[in-house]
């Protein structure tokens, strides 16, 4: 089971500059499709062998744009049911193993493969990863970066003195990866330090406060972080950590709270406490990460995916930034965008360092079938000292009933009952989710293992 988990650790990322054209080199394409399918690891996968041998067809036809999971549905599996979204659902999670599989088979059997085949989270149109260094003159442009350009050529010291600018204006994210041998935790805190000590103490509140934000379900946890937020604002007025923060805290806060005028007052306060972050640090992660948070709390879904992916994109390995981006893909019920947000093989280099992603990557595997994967990502939290609570255990056992283990699964119920004998696991569920359906597999198999609500 820790093997499945650790085994992205060794993936190397594809590299989109070396984009082949599918509909000018058709030919190498469909070899590249044949040896996968021709591979042990898809041997007796017969229907995302269709998945694939499909959308790559389509790719080489021209058609990518055109693949979308009703075309999918209709084409490959249930032909005149293309409309229900039960089916389409399917796709869906049929997508995200296909991914796991043509990542496991290029670890492996495909590792020396010159034309790699990869379909992105979120889509289900195949791009094509030449890796032969013959084919440059068809390669797609690559993207625009404003700010960086100008950089190269400069010397190592100019351009730390640039990113140290950079975060005394909030603007971090910008610059941390020019050099790779500099974090940039390390960059901020020196930028910190000379700002002022203040700072670094206002800093140092929101690394302990941001480790208290999960787990998420647990209200003391949300008043303590609180707390230290507005220790760090008070140290240091002009930082944004603290607001952002803060945000989070409340907006949590305000989820669990079941007084409808406070819930208002916290959704108003997390609000305000969320611009001011914006306002001191827009381009950084962790204030975009707070406007996510508040909008998912507010009921505004779509700006809190369209934030939670901003600051992702600003912050890539703030853990908590991550955390959060993973905790809305859940909620909202985008369980495969969620598993990959999760996995962790994805370095978390800045954050509290006591992350939840492991438990997010359980919830995650839960909803799309992974129950084993789920047990042992669980597990493996709760050994390694990561967030644990109620909710832990309720997808454990929820997770043994699905896979028939009935005794493990009445055994967790028994363990959860003893060490939270109040918690109840619907009314919670109910609070996070965006929808009713999406936890009930949950509840049904809590029912299943004689959970009485």
């Amino acid at each position: 089971m820790e093997l499945k988990i650790k085994r992205n650790l060794k993936f190397q990322m594809p590299d989109r500059e070396l984009t082949l054209d599918p509909e000018r080199h058709a030919t190498r394409v469909k070899y590249a499709l044949d040896q996968v399918l021709a591979s042990d690891i898809f041997g007796k996968a017969e229907r995302l062998r269709n998945f694939l041998s499909y959308v790559v067809e389509e790719a080489i036809a021209g058609r990518s744009e055109a693949i979308l999971g009703k075309t999918i549905a209709q084409d490959v599996y249930f032909k005149s049911f293309a409309s229900d979204d039960g089916h389409i659902n399917v796709v869906r999670v049929d997508a995200g193993r296909l991914r796991r599989k043509l990542q496991q088979y290029y670890e492996t059997a495909g590792a020396g493969d010159d034309l790699r085949i990869h379909i992105d989270s979120g889509g289900y149109a195949p791009w094509f990863e030449d890796r032969s260094g013959t084919s440059r003159s068809n390669v797609d442009h690559t993207p625009f970066r404003p700010g960086l350009p100008w950089l190269i050529g400069i010397p190592a010291v100019t351009i730390a003195i640039i990113a140290l600018a950079y975060v005394l204006g909030g603007r971090i994210e910008q610059v941390v990866d020019l050099n790779p041998k500099t974090s940039a935790r390390s960059l901020e805190r020196k930028a910190l330090s000379a700002k002022s000590p203040a700072a670094v103490q206002a800093s140092n509140y929101c690394d302990q406060a941001r480790g208290l934000l999960f787990p998420i379900a647990t209200i003391d946890n949300q008043i303590l972080a609180s707390d230290i937020f507005r220790m760090a604002i008070n140290e240091a007025p002009d930082f944004y950590c603290g607001y952002a923060g803060l945000a989070h805290s409340l907006g949590t806060q305000a989820l669990l709270t079941q007084s409808e005028e406070e819930r208002d007052a916290l959704i108003l306060n997390s609000g305000q406490m969320a611009q001011k972050a914006v306002d001191i640090a827009p381009s950084n992660g962790w204030s975009q990460s707070a406007m996510a948070w508040v909008s998912y709390v507010s009921g505004d879904y779509d700006r809190a995916l369209e934030y939670s992916a901003l600051a992702q994109s600003l912050r890539p390995n703030d853990g908590n930034v991550l955390d959060f981006r993973g905790v809305i893909l859940l909620v909202l019920g985008r369980f495969e965008e969620a598993y990959d947000v999760s996995d962790l093989s994805h370095p978390r280099e800045i954050g509290s360092h006591r992350f939840a992603h492991r438990n997010i990557h359980a919830v995650a595997s839960f909803h799309i079938g992974e129950f084993r994967e789920a047990i042992a990502s669980l597990k493996f939290a709760s050994d390694n000292g990561d967030p644990v609570s109620a909710l832990s255990l309720v997808y454990l056992a929820a997770a043994y009933q699905s896979l028939g283990e009935f005794e493990e699964a009445k055994a967790t119920l028994k363990q959860l009952k003893q060490s939270w004998p109040e918690f109840r696991p619907d009314l919670v569920l109910a609070v996070f989710y965006s929808s009713p359906d999406l936890s009930e597999e949950v509840i049904s198999a809590l029912t299943g293992a004689g959970w009485r609500f």
